[in-house]
């Protein structure tokens, strides 16, 4: 190694040691990394009521209260869901449509937590933190579905 190499080594050493990447940074790139699954097949965000009109005719406006849409579709199964902000946490309300099996889990904060879902594919999930999630189930044909990572 000539001196240019170890002064640039160094450099990055200490770069990283006094100011290395923002933790949401550090989050979103171990989210990307564990979006691989080649096995299943992945719902992709079809509509936000934050950023598109899509859903101009259930709220014109933001909602004052932090509530706002987010809706899945893949491997014919779709989720629409609302979040909604309570106190520094999240809460997320929503239906699986073309999903079966009993096991829907959602991933948040590096952890698995399974999600009480009924008969109709509705569900209520309180006391989430915020950060990227994400949402897994079956399709009626039993492939693994898993939706993108969203940031609530």
């Amino acid at each position: 190694m000539d001196n240019d190499d170890t002064l640039i080594a160094d450099l990055r050493r200490i770069a990283a040691a006094v100011d290395g990447p923002p933790d949401a940074v550090l989050a979103a790139a171990r989210a990307a990394f564990l979006t691989r699954d080649l096995d299943g097949e992945l719902a992709l965000l079809v509509a936000d009521s934050r950023t598109t009109g899509e859903y101009a005719t259930i709220r014109a406006d933001a909602d004052p209260q932090g509530r706002w849409m987010l809706s899945f579709e893949g491997g014919g199964v779709q989720v629409d869901m609302e979040v909604e902000e309570r106190g520094g946490r999240v809460r997320l309300v929503g239906q699986f449509s073309g999903a079966s099996g009993d096991e829907y889990l959602l991933e948040s904060g590096g952890r698995q937590r399974r999600i009480e879902v009924d008969d109709i594919g509705r569900f209520i999930v309180d006391d989430i933190e915020h950060g990227p999630i994400r949402l897994r189930c079956h399709a009626a044909d039993g492939a693994p579905i898993t939706t993108v990572w969203v940031t609530i």
